[in-house]
């Protein structure tokens, strides 16, 4: 009986050992599991990623191709014009859509000469435009004249402003451009300008609307050559931040060119009475050829986005019959 007692309990003890073996293994293989769908998952991520920059990129192409077909097509009908020299073209802006095999490209089109050059415009011009978008006038104060000594060439400082002292005390210190800016994102740099305020958020009014604040990216560009503002591509708070308009004159403004392209400033002041000389002489209709693509790629069967945002100008004595300014393959913000 002792013996087979003996064989009882041993045989107990080498089935508790063999499960937790079993156990060991069992977690050892699902842990392998996990680490190779892990492996296969963030190796499929990035194909998608390429791929779809590759879309990206394809829908960058193809809004410049469109892009120059348009311009092309202007000159052959403004040479059938005599000398009707300011009239244009529906303004190339909106959406392009590219579908492909396995998913596509959308490429946003923005004007650039709709927007506000920052290295051109006036300060009361950026003091406006601030208010329009959102911000509080001390803010805005403190905005303007931050972005006026930024660019200016000397180290004193405006009256809420900012030079080198300042940007010299912050926690990873740098020195004030005192020079043009180079590319709107430089604006980061500036006193007072947060990333919220240079790319904008979200939010509703108290009547439920949905309503964007600030988002000075799109309304401040370094990529024009003069400081006049196209009324047919301008946004709302840009044209309502010239002096001697206001938010109803440019809510009108922009409902005129609805129905039609504006083909001359003296359009506007025949149609809305009382709006001063001044303001016609920072208005413009000439028509665009510096122009905003943001193309978002695509899969089909993917959430992955490649999003390729840069501005070209269209430019019939380039090789390519265009250049390139600017190109960003971040996907910050957008």
């Amino acid at each position: 009986m002792s013996g087979f007692k003996f064989f009882h309990n041993s045989e107990g003890a080498v089935l508790v050992v063999v499960l937790w073996v079993m156990m060991a293994m069992s977690m050892l293989a699902l842990s392998f599991s996990t680490s190779i769908r892990t492996e296969v998952d963030a190796a499929r991520n990035v194909v998608d990623q390429k791929e779809s920059y590759y879309l990206a990129r394809a829908g960058i192409e193809y809004a410049i191709y469109k892009a120059i077909e348009a311009q092309t097509a202007f000159a052959r009908i403004q040479q059938r014009r005599e000398g009707d020299l300011q009239a244009i073209p529906p303004v190339l802006t909106g959406y392009i859509d590219l579908p492909l095999a396995r998913g596509g490209a959308r490429v946003q089109i923005g004007d650039e000469t709709g927007k506000m050059n920052v290295n051109l415009a006036p300060g009361y011009l950026l003091y406006n435009l601030l208010i329009m978008v959102g911000l509080e006038e001390a803010e805005a104060d403190m905005i303007t004249d931050s972005i006026e000594d930024w660019r200016d060439r000397d180290d004193l400082n405006r009256l809420n402003g900012a030079e080198s002292n300042y940007y010299q005390a912050l926690q990873e210190p740098y020195l004030a451009k005192n020079g043009l800016f180079d590319v709107p994102e430089e604006l980061l740099l500036v006193k007072g300008i947060t990333p919220e305020i240079y790319y904008g958020h979200k939010g509703t009014t108290q009547d439920g609307a949905q309503i964007e604040y600030y988002a000075l990216q799109k309304y401040l560009t370094t990529f024009t050559t003069i400081n006049r503002i196209n009324v047919n591509s301008a946004p709302l708070p840009v044209l309502a931040a010239i002096p001697g308009l206001d938010f109803n004159v440019a809510t009108e403004i922009v409902a005129m060119r609805q129905e039609a392209p504006i083909t001359n400033v003296a359009e506007i002041m025949e149609r809305i009475p009382g709006i001063p000389t001044e303001a016609s002489r920072v208005l413009s209709t000439v028509r665009s050829n510096v122009y905003t693509l943001v193309s978002d790629g695509y899969l089909d069967d993917s959430e992955v986005i490649g999003r390729i945002r840069c501005v070209v100008r269209v430019d019939p004595t380039s090789p390519k019959g265009y250049s390139v300014l600017y190109w960003n393959e971040s996907n910050i913000e957008l």
